[in-house]
């Protein structure tokens, strides 16, 4: 059997999520990227647009928003440079708050995802149930990584 094939040497070659989550390159790409793709969609969401094309307008904001948001969350949660970079925050999450951080990111990108598959299947009150329950899910799965962070640094300030 071929080595792409073989589910145990796929398997094996797949990078392991805690070794990306603290690759200190996230916090640039994260920030710089979110930052972008917010701020794009936001001037496109902007722009005047009328007929055919304001559908489209707003459906590729609101993609980028979707996309951009979660993306600029994990870079926010990626570890902290050395003091003195420009990316330098002094937040510094621990190894469960990242994951708690990128899971809820992923469930957020899934959300433009399921809707845009799921309509076109004819069960709209399904999908956007779905979607929503997605998008609360991975909003409160973020929110309680940089809350428990936030806790821990109020509770010891000379930790953090």
């Amino acid at each position: 059997m071929d080595h792409f094939m073989d589910v145990g040497h796929v398997a094996e070659t797949l990078p392991d999520l805690s070794e990306a989550l603290e690759d200190p390159r996230l916090r640039q790409f994260g920030l710089v990227g979110g930052v972008g793709l917010v701020g794009v969609g936001a001037l496109l969401s902007l722009a005047p647009a009328s007929g055919q094309w304001l559908f489209w307008s707003y459906a590729v904001a609101a993609t980028l928003v979707f996309i951009g948001v979660p993306l600029l969350c994990l870079g926010l949660a990626a570890p902290d440079p050395e003091p003195g970079s420009l990316f330098h925050l002094g937040i510094e999450l621990t190894t469960t708050q990242r994951r708690a951080v990128a899971l809820g990111s992923l469930c957020i990108t899934v959300t433009p995802i399921v809707i845009a598959i799921g309509t076109p299947l004819g069960l709209p009150t399904l999908v956007l149930a779905i979607a929503a329950a997605t998008a609360v899910l991975g909003s409160v799965l973020v929110l309680t990584g940089f809350v428990a962070w936030t806790s821990a640094a109020i509770a010891d300030p000379s930790r953090h």
